[in-house]
């Protein structure tokens, strides 16, 4: 009777979790992306982004991501014999569905541009 009520009790636990599961997300890099398909799919699982897969055929994606890593000076800009220049963004993420952009970010560090996108992908994918 104990073993039946732990199976059910195990059953209850884990069923809602399973079910809960977000649909696999296929995302394209762009031809012009500079960003390894390596660091994206780290990256995105780490922050909660475990089902995007990262696709060679672009008609087999439902986005096509253009990831640029960037050239950054610092968080003040640069010095030298050169006027001071503002920071520039480390990271350049557009993300693109059926032809049209729909979500951009510059953030300064690239993991953040990472979690960017996968908020993104978690708000889209719960309408």
């Amino acid at each position: 009777m104990k073993a039946r009520r732990a199976a059910i009790l195990c059953i209850l636990l884990f069923t809602p979790s399973i079910l809960a599961q977000d649909k696999p997300v296929n995302i394209a890099l762009s031809a012009a992306s500079t960003t390894p398909a390596a660091f994206l799919l780290e990256n995105f699982a780490k922050d909660g982004c475990a089902n995007i897969a990262i696709v060679l055929d672009e008609s087999k994606a439902d986005y096509i991501l253009e990831a640029h890593e960037g050239d950054f000076e610092g968080p003040r800009g640069s010095e030298g014999s050169h006027p001071p220049r503002p920071a520039r963004p480390k990271a350049q993420y557009t993300l693109f569905q059926n032809g049209k952009a729909v979500f951009g970010t510059t953030p300064i560090r690239e993991k953040s541009a990472v979690k960017d996108v996968c908020k993104y992908l978690q708000k889209s994918s719960s309408k």
